[in-house]
């Protein structure tokens, strides 16, 4: 998840849709005067984001010994629909689904995969006319894919919300819990500034950015984004990788992934029609690690991390599509 997602709550910016209705009336010289049906249709919006990106091959290592380079294809896709029950009311629901898949050396300690594949189901609110809140919680399958079963289900909760200071200055909180993660709650504070007539602080994570507006169809900017998410380890993962201690190879054998990617690079959004935009950044990944660990509530002190030095890293590209309806 890019969110996402899974192990960094990714903040948006919340709105409701305004509720409209009619009456009509009929009537002639033959007929009765007759009243047609209130609409009580309820208003729905749809939205979606497809990207997919690459990062080229790092050294990674564990502890000071070098594994070799391992690079990364991350896929990322969600749909929401969201019904609005009533004014400052929004329900969500939705699929998402995101993918990492790693070139590796041979023999490499680190999983092929790691993928999620989840529901959305969460809800917009709406207290008076400065404060938005949105809840939302993602239960679906979060693993490596090898075997799936009851361990790899995993539900993160995440809470966001928006204070509008005024309209040009927005703050914004989320936390997420997910019992899974070395962190099982994570709280991110952000706000987004428009300084001046085309600029824009968008200090939101997971893509911090700084943002100018050429027009009302193209804006650049430059930024960082983060990759996150915490993924549960096949039942024989230890044993296939050679891991643990004397001849049992089993010491991480359905043990948890928390996997990081930080990113920092420059792009443009380009509005190319009313509802559809589409998005391409590139730059350098200046940091990734896999942390391993047993599957216990909070920080564990036995995690083994795989990671590459700052400043031997590789860089990345990526697109993707976005739209709302």
């Amino acid at each position: 998840m890019k969110t996402n997602l899974p192990a960094l709550l990714q903040i948006m910016s919340l709105c409701c849709l305004a509720v409209s209705s009619a009456w009509a009336d009929g009537k002639d010289d033959l007929a009765p005067t007759v009243a047609a049906p209130q609409d009580t249709s309820v208003p729905i919006s749809q939205e979606f984001d497809s990207e997919g990106s690459y990062t080229g091959k790092s050294t990674t290592k564990q502890g000071n010994a070098s594994i070799g380079g391992v690079g990364n294809i991350n896929s990322h896709f969600d749909y929401i629909v969201s019904p609005q029950i009533k004014d400052g009311f929004l329900l969500r629901f939705g699929v998402d689904t995101e993918r990492n898949s790693f070139s590796l050396p041979s023999a490499a300690p680190l999983p092929n995969t790691l993928q999620s594949v989840n529901a959305i189901i969460g809800t917009d609110l709406a207290f008076g006319d400065k404060t938005i809140v949105r809840a939302e919680i993602h239960p679906g399958i979060y693993s490596d894919f090898v075997n799936i079963n009851g361990n790899s289900f995993d539900c993160p909760v995440q809470i966001g919300g928006t204070y509008l200071y005024s309209s040009d200055f927005q703050i914004i909180f989320g936390i997420q819990i997910d019992l899974k993660s070395n962190y099982p709650i994570i709280g991110v504070p952000g706000f987004r500034w428009q300084f001046a007539d085309k600029w824009v602080l968008s200090a939101i994570p997971p893509k911090p950015q700084l943002q100018y507006e050429v027009n009302n169809s193209l804006t650049l900017y430059t930024g960082a984004e983060i990759l996150n998410g915490t993924y549960q380890l096949n039942n024989t993962f230890g044993s296939s990788h050679g891991h643990g201690p004397g001849t049992s190879n089993a010491q991480f054998n359905n043990n948890i992934c928390d996997f990081t990617e930080v990113r920092i690079g420059a792009g443009f959004t380009w509005k190319f029609t009313p509802n559809l935009s589409l998005d391409c950044s590139g730059g350098y990944m200046p940091y990734r690690d896999f942390d391993i660990h047993p599957s216990e509530i909070g920080f564990d002190q036995h995690d083994t991390s795989f990671h590459n030095d700052i400043g031997d890293g590789a860089p990345y590209a990526e697109a993707g599509i976005s739209g709302s309806f």
